[in-house]
């Protein structure tokens, strides 16, 4: 039988945030058993830690600078055809996708999908895809009380009969970006429980059939703002939490000027008109840092709780041992670190490193923690492998299946990170080593470089330190080399002209 694969997806997850990783207030059983009986990737990273880029580079297998979306605000046009959930129907898989999308720019989604911005109520009744290759398809949008309601969620709120636009304020006068703390909608009608209940009943309809599926659950949480529903926020203790340090009095002046725009707010000429996808100094978090993580903890505690139900259905269909299983997110969050907030432009490892875990207890061997270096490009290449589909040519990334198959410790000893903010003001450029990080900016000689053995948390900035001017000269090698190892494949020749 080819086996079933699971993608399961969450938004600005921080690859500290898991319950085996002993992080206080974050208790996550669900994720911890497939870290401990599968594979934790404990250095996985994101190709780009801003949300559209990263999406298509999980549709696409390809980077931003190849498949094009290299920023939020983007809508591609034409969008890709040769995507992984469609390579998987050619090879006979059912495909479909369940939650958050967010492969064009927001205010393109809803015609993105309908082909109108302003559908009639009964469209979303009547259609389920196909979408981007997805055969079967179900969306929501927005996050938390960011968020007007629209497309099948916006059906099942309504299907409820409870009174649901109360709960999200931006319909209201008294929305903040800023809002922490408990949220007053009831958990089951949280679109996390929502995700989970539309996937759980796709298993159900799956079970038996001879035809394998690939199916992506796609959750909102725990994006800002930082708002959970009771018990989960309840019960998070707050004086538990330990919040990240802030701001270090200079410790931006040895970087790039952007790091500083960012503290400030002000991108002066790195700014497009659009605003900057980029962290941010948020001084009107001082004060509500406490209840930010704690309502994050929340979140991420009530979306392992939904993981499970969804882990359940399989095990209950008899599916579970012939399924891979893999959970990951977008881009981490900055939570105020280095007096930082939100994602985007930053080299830090809590906005570019991200939860990786794949766990398949019919298939693969408990491996636990493994430091092999991985990036979410390379997953849909792992997957096509995994169902013993064709891998066309322009796919990017590595096959992670040798390391999930313990035939080898790595299969890659470099990685790369993208972030192109802007279209033509900056655009950073993140090699990650098994011991150190190269940044590079374009059109700048302003760099960093990390030893991240000794300094993980990235205070003290080697680029220009003369004692590390070799090691920052191959590195730069090895930066040049990567870019041209993931050029994607081409076809051979078979004539001289």
């Amino acid at each position: 039988m080819r086996p079933n694969i699971l993608l399961i997806t969450s938004d600005q997850h921080r690859a500290d945030h898991l319950g085996c990783m002993g992080t206080p207030g974050f208790i996550t059983p669900n994720l911890d058993r497939m870290a401990r009986e599968g594979v934790h990737f404990n250095r996985a990273y994101t190709p780009c830690p801003v949300c559209t880029p990263c999406r298509v580079s999980l549709l696409t297998g390809q980077y931003p600078s190849r498949h094009g979306a290299y920023s939020i605000g983007v809508s591609l046009d034409p969008f890709p055809t040769q995507t992984l959930p469609a390579l998987l129907s050619a090879a006979g898989y059912h495909t479909a996708l369940f939650g958050k999308h967010h492969f064009v720019r927001r205010d393109d989604e809803i015609t993105h999908m309908a082909g109108t911005p302003t559908p009639p109520a009964e469209f979303w009744q009547n259609w389920h895809g196909p979408y981007v290759g997805f055969q079967e398809f179900q969306a929501n949008t927005g996050h938390t009380v960011n968020n007007i309601p629209e497309a099948h969620y916006r059906l099942f709120l309504e299907a409820s009969g409870a009174d649901y636009k109360k709960w999200f304020h931006v319909q209201n006068a008294d929305y903040s970006r800023f809002e922490t703390g408990k949220w007053d909608i009831p958990a089951e009608l949280h679109d996390s429980s929502w995700v989970a209940r539309t996937t759980c009943d796709y298993l159900e309809r799956r079970t038996g059939r001879d035809e394998p599926w690939f199916c992506w659950a796609s959750f909102q949480d725990p994006h800002e703002p930082c708002v959970c529903p009771d018990p989960w926020y309840t019960d998070v203790d707050p004086a538990q939490l330990k919040l990240y340090e802030d701001y270090r009095e200079g410790e931006f002046e040895d970087r790039h000027e952007i790091y500083q725009r960012m503290r400030t707010g002000d991108f002066g000429p790195f700014e497009d008109g659009n605003g900057m996808p980029s962290c941010f100094g948020d001084f009107e978090r001082h004060g509500i840092e406490r209840d930010s993580l704690r309502a994050t903890a929340g979140m991420v505690n009530f979306l392992d709780d939904r993981i499970g139900a969804i882990l359940r259905k399989l095990e209950e269909t008899g599916q579970l041992r012939n399924t891979l299983i893999v959970y990951t997110t977008d881009h981490g969050e900055m939570h105020g670190h280095h007096g930082l907030w939100g994602k985007g432009l930053a080299a830090y490892e809590d906005v570019q490193r991200v939860p990786l875990l794949a766990w398949a207890p019919g298939l693969l061997p408990a491996t636990g923690r493994t430091e092999a270096l991985a990036n979410l490009v390379d997953l849909p290449r792992t997957f096509l492998n995994f169902a013993g589909a064709k891998v066309p040519l322009g796919l990017q990334g590595v096959d992670l299946g040798p390391v999930l198959r313990q035939e080898v410790a790595r299969v890659q000893d470099a990685t790369c990170i993208e972030l192109r903010a802007t279209r033509d003001t900056i655009y950073q450029q993140t090699l990650v080593t098994a011991t150190h990080k190269l940044v590079v900016y374009r059109g700048s000689d302003e760099g960093e470089l990390y030893d991240l053995e000794k300094d993980p948390d990235q205070y003290h900035n080697l680029w220009r330190v003369s004692v590390a001017r070799d090691l920052r000269e191959k590195l730069l090698l090895r930066l040049i080399h990567l870019n041209l190892e993931r050029e994607p494949e081409v076809p051979p020749r078979v004539s001289f002209a």
